[in-house]
């Protein structure tokens, strides 16, 4: 049995299951994932994160050292050696210049696993009622640093052509109204249903988030907006770079450079792409 701490976070999540699906084709495992796990991982043995593992093998995809701690009682603990917790593991692969997803695939690799091609979701729930064809935008993030302002001047624009559904995921949607403005806004669904819901938009276009590495293992066209994060770290889809500025890519909450990385990016080129 081999236990697997995945990531926090949805995107890093789906970022990791093309490895995680590979150990649980080598042999047993149980996943340990926040909320959403047992959507993402449809058909794996999921488990809360409070739970205490007790597999002789604990594979810990959530990066930091306090999940290292945690964990620590299991006889082989396996990770890439960040965030200074190379100590706290038995088996601490180094850190590279790599795409995350790379990342979690030299894990599993590490354990034997064959780790192929990108990730892929396929259950599908009960979409709502949503036009053909529509352009679905997702402007939120708790991160003020991902958060590209103009994404209500860039629906106004694509709204002349296209229908415009903004997405507000769970506890999001007062943000994102007061965001959308007169355009509707869909909060709030299960990832199977979001799945569902997709399958009708003809881009979805994001800030670097969870929903747009989702977005993208459903199958959807994906144009995400990169201000303080890179495409060759996090990317997925089609990608629109922010400046080149020495301090990117950044994954602080906060930014004392005025957000430059974002404000930068113009929503006509934006609009150009999703014409592309």
């Amino acid at each position: 049995m081999v236990d697997i701490r995945a990531p926090d976070h949805l995107g890093d999540g789906v970022m990791a299951l093309p490895a995680i699906r590979a150990l649980a084709a080598a042999g047993p495992i149980r996943v340990y994932a926040p909320r959403w796990g047992a959507e993402l991982y449809a058909g794996l043995e999921v488990l809360p994160v409070d739970v205490r593992p007790d597999a002789s093998v604990g594979v810990l995809f959530k990066p930091s050292f306090g999940a290292a701690w945690r964990w620590r009682h299991l006889s082989r603990r396996v990770g890439l050696a960040t965030h200074a917790r190379g100590p706290l593991l038995t088996d601490a692969l180094p850190v590279r210049v790599e795409h995350r997803r790379e990342g979690y695939a030299r894990v599993a690799a590490h354990l034997g696993a064959t780790v192929e091609g990108l990730p892929r979701y396929t259950v599908r729930g009960r979409a709502p009622g949503l036009p053909e064809g529509f352009v679905g935008l997702n402007p939120w993030s708790p991160s003020a640093t991902v958060r590209w302002p103009h994404f209500r001047a860039l629906a106004d624009r694509l709204a002349v052509a296209n229908p415009v559904v903004f997405f507000a995921g769970p506890g999001e949607g007062a943000a994102v109204r007061a965001l959308a403005g007169p355009h509707p806004v869909v909060e709030g669904l299960a990832l199977p249903d979001f799945a569902a819901a997709l399958d009708a938009c003809r881009v979805f276009v994001s800030n670097d988030s969870g929903a747009a590495h989702f977005a993208a293992a459903c199958g959807a066209r994906v144009l995400v907006l990169h201000g303080s994060t890179t495409a060759s770290a996090t990317g997925v889809g089609d990608a629109i770079e922010g400046p080149d500025l020495w301090c990117r890519p950044c994954y602080g909450k906060r930014c004392f450079r005025g957000l430059r990385c974002l404000q930068d990016l113009d929503p006509d080129g934006v609009v150009a792409a999703v014409a592309r």
